[in-house]
């Protein structure tokens, strides 16, 4: 190692983060620009293995004390919350992601999944660095978003390596099982240990061991991360939750900040060292650009729909912003295994470094750019029906939606999955059977086969349609009830527009949900039928289902709001009422059982 070399890039580092400050700018960025400079100009290589150790401690103290700060009688509602968050921003961020890479930037279907993965996960260090000491009002939220997109990222590249080019649904749920059991049984185990075997940091006085504990746990609980196959961020934040109810916590996560702060300086150093200066970097930097405006975007939106209003939806859009280096290692993994995603390692580098540089600008000046959203909301008049709109439907609707009306909701969009699904998993299986059963002397046949498959395509398309919406009309359904009981005219009126359900609401969603599912099968389809075969029939398809499904009387047909052609037997309604009051009779006979026990003991 040239140590002289190393030397000058600390020092340089060091000027840049001391100038930076002075002019009210987060170190961060001289990180990054030191690490740049120094794998660009110096040949020092902070991702190598005499950094790796440095760089892996700061990711896992800082998870670790992630962990220890979460509140767990908050825990519930907040997961419930973030989860929800989580899956908005995922739909958003899989349809933006993977159609801007498969279009625009002609990455292939497996380029433009790994580009998903690039945009989604927000990196949990950057986001704490940069909220640390702040009084946020979504803090919690936001980390939690954060440590459940590391799930999420870890979920899809699991299933990407364990499907290996085939796709099995009982792979994809045996990963799934398989690390939340792990997960469970981990925090137990860390619980345990904590609480029953460790002694308690409170009685330790010398600060060498009260620094050494935090990283003998650190290192130990990586280990069981590899064994268990759960996702080394989600293992130290349950260790770090786990760790919290021992007495004398606070005080060794106190003592060991100088020593994450001075690895988090490596690990900055390193995500810079990534990208080397040359002449490709603008096209990059623009790329990276457009993938940071779609996570802004996404996680704003999925914020806002949640029921958190537009102001501050995308104020906490802007802390989401710094992107993890998931997408680094996911996409170097995937080329070492012989999958040509280069493209996407190069992005991912330029978008790690881009974002952090950008954050570490923008959230300093978080009061000012909170202003200027406002000021934009309030110059609007749609924004704020909008949001009072969205704010009354998670309130009223979702939070008093009619047990039958949720139950159906959730068995349609179970269907929906499977749906979405079913094209990259029949049309490659179908393709693989003719391969086999057609002789290359028998051509014809292969296109008979062709028009097979395209009739296929439109009966999946016109059954993701029907389904769409009968979920439609059961939300409907449900405002329409609940908006008679509101006094405000103009209130009424606005979901009458936002609704239009005499006139072409219904028809609008028809459309989109067509095209939502005619653009995802037909990349799917096309990659294996001739365009002339199958795009023909797959825009003949969409008209008759229009046609068709327009034509379906769609009717209300009980007081659950169900809108259907068939309606549900009677013995079906009896018997969801009967469980619903039988459930509501255990309720009352806890709380009758609780009082009469307390009455038991003022009366000893």
């Amino acid at each position: 190692m040239d140590y002289g070399a190393l030397g000058l890039s600390l020092l340089l580092s060091l000027v840049f983060a001391f100038i930076l400050t002075r002019l009210k700018l987060s170190p961060i960025i001289a990180y990054l620009i030191g690490g740049i400079l120094a794998s660009t100009y110096l040949g020092v290589n902070f991702n190598s293995p005499e950094f790796s150790l440095i760089t892996s401690l700061a990711l896992n103290l800082l998870a670790f004390e992630i962990g220890t700060g979460f509140d767990l009688t908050k825990a519930r509602e907040l997961f419930t919350r973030a989860i929800f968050v989580a899956l908005a921003e995922l739909t958003l961020i899989l349809i933006i992601s993977y159609y801007t890479g498969l279009y625009i930037l002609h990455l292939g279907s497996v380029g433009s999944t790994f580009l998903v993965l690039a945009s989604l996960d927000t990196s949990t260090s950057i986001i704490y660095k940069l909220t640390e000491g702040k009084k946020i009002r979504d803090k919690d939220l936001l980390i939690a978003v954060a440590s459940i997109e590391d799930i999420e990222v870890f979920f899809i590249y699991s299933v990407i390596v364990a499907l290996g080019g085939k796709f099995s649904f009982i792979k994809i749920l045996t990963v799934i099982i398989e690390v939340s059991l792990a997960s469970l049984i981990l925090y137990i185990f860390a619980r345990f240990l904590f609480q029953r075997i460790l002694f308690s940091p409170s009685k330790v006085e010398d600060e060498s061991i009260i620094i050494l504990i935090p990283i003998v746990l650190v290192f130990t609980f990586s280990y069981i991360s590899s064994v268990t196959g759960v996702p080394t961020t989600l293992t130290m934040i349950l260790s770090g939750i786990a760790f919290s109810s021992v007495s004398g916590s606070e005080k060794v996560i106190k003592t060991i900040a100088p020593v994450r702060e001075f690895a988090l300086i490596f690990f900055f150093l390193a995500v810079g060292g990534l990208l080397k200066l040359n002449e490709s970097l603008i096209g990059f930097f623009l790329i990276s650009l457009l993938i940071i405006a779609i996570k802004y975007f996404s996680f704003s939106t999925a914020s806002w729909i949640s029921g958190t209003n537009f102001v501050q939806a995308y104020t906490n859009g802007i802390y989401m912003i710094p992107l993890s280096e998931f997408g680094i290692i996911v996409s170097l993994d995937a080329i070492e295994e012989g999958i040509n995603v280069y493209t996407v390692y190069l992005i991912s580098i330029s978008v790690v470094i881009t974002s952090s540089i950008l954050a570490t600008v923008l959230v300093p000046r978080i009061q000012k750019l909170s202003k200027l959203i406002s000021e934009i909301y309030s110059n609007t008049s749609i924004l704020p029906q909008l949001d009072s709109a969205i704010a009354w439907f998670n309130r009223t609707v979702l939070g008093q939606i009619t047990p039958f009306s949720k139950s159906e909701i959730t068995k349609l969009s179970l269907r929906l999955v499977v749906f979405i699904l079913l094209p990259f998993v029949v049309f490659p299986l179908l393709h693989k059977v003719c391969s086999i059963f057609i002789h290359p002397y028998l051509s014809f046949l292969t296109y008979a086969f062709f028009i097979g498959e395209a009739i296929i395509a439109s009966l999946l398309l016109y059954n993701f349609a029907v389904i769409s919406m009968r979920i439609y009309y059961i939300i409907v359904g449900e405002i329409l009830i609940r908006i008679m009981r509101v006094k405000s005219r103009s209130f009424k009126e606005l979901w009458r527009k936002l609704l239009d359900f005499a006139g072409v609401g219904n028809m609008f969603f028809l459309i989109s949900s067509l095209l939502f599912y005619l653009i995802l099968e037909t990349s799917s389809l096309l990659a294996y039928d001739p365009p002339s075969i199958s795009f023909p029939a797959e825009i003949s398809s969409i008209f008759i289902i229009i046609i068709y499904i327009n034509g379906r009387q769609f009717r209300k047909i009980s007081k659950f709001s169900i809108y259907s052609r068939r309606k549900p037997s009677y013995k079906k309604v009896i018997k969801i009422t009967v469980n619903v009051i039988l459930g509501c009779k255990k309720v009352y006979n806890k709380e009758r059982q609780k009082i009469l026990n307390i009455v038991h003991i003022i009366r000893r």
